[in-house]
């Protein structure tokens, strides 16, 4: 190996991921990111977890947005052409029973809405602790102070009555296009929410995690 595999850098990489730096080992040192650069002088970053979440305290009478996931990001940490994100979840929620809700999760980043799933009505009967599982995934479009970002995903929920091992249903977003205008140079907030167009009793993460797999 003639090259040096050592470089340091207390911030994210340039928004090209371009380095001159051939065939060397980048760590973040801020955002404990760790980038390979190979002969073509492109910086790409190794799978790393950003967040590991187990059970956090359950959300209750779920109507407007409620943070299943609350992530604060440095500032240009996503300011990177193709930067991708993996997230993705569990969760259980229970409903009274007394209506048929229809939960919807999205992707936010920056008070910016990049992703929404809705899903099918739920049981008109009480049920408790029927599980849902997500994931979403953002790619970063383009960068900069008004950056834009890919966003796909899906929900896969269990809606039968008090049956939280019963058929599941699964749920994909609409999207055919990139987000609004994202200033990805600024820290920002990536969450994950739920809501409902009427009440859920409750719902709460079981197990989260975001990660950097590009």
């Amino acid at each position: 190996m003639s090259a040096p595999f050592a470089q340091i850098t207390q911030g994210p990489a340039t928004a090209t991921g371009q380095n001159p730096n051939k065939q060397a080992l980048i760590l973040d040192r801020l955002n404990n990111i760790t980038e390979s650069v190979g002969d073509g002088g492109q910086a790409q970053a190794l799978q790393t977890a950003l967040l590991v979440l187990t059970a956090q305290t359950a959300l209750t009478t779920i109507t407007t947005a409620q943070n299943l996931i609350n992530l604060a990001l440095n500032a240009a940490v996503l300011n990177k052409q193709n930067r991708t994100l993996l997230i993705s979840g569990s969760l259980i929620y229970t409903t009274p029973g007394t209506t048929t809700p229809a939960a919807s999760l999205a992707l936010v980043l920056g008070g910016v809405t990049l992703c929404t799933i809705t899903l099918a009505t739920m049981s008109a009967t009480a049920s408790t602790n029927m599980p849902i599982n997500f994931w979403f995934e953002l790619t970063i479009a383009s960068t900069g102070s008004s950056g834009t970002v890919e966003s796909h995903g899906q929900v896969n929920a269990n809606l039968t009555a008090n049956t939280p091992g019963g058929a599941v249903s699964s749920f994909n977003d609409t999207n055919t296009a990139v987000s609004s205008a994202v200033n990805l140079q600024n820290a920002l907030a990536l969450k994950v929410t739920i809501a409902a167009n009427s009440a859920i009793s409750s719902a709460q993460l079981r197990q989260a995690t975001v990660e950097v797999t590009a």
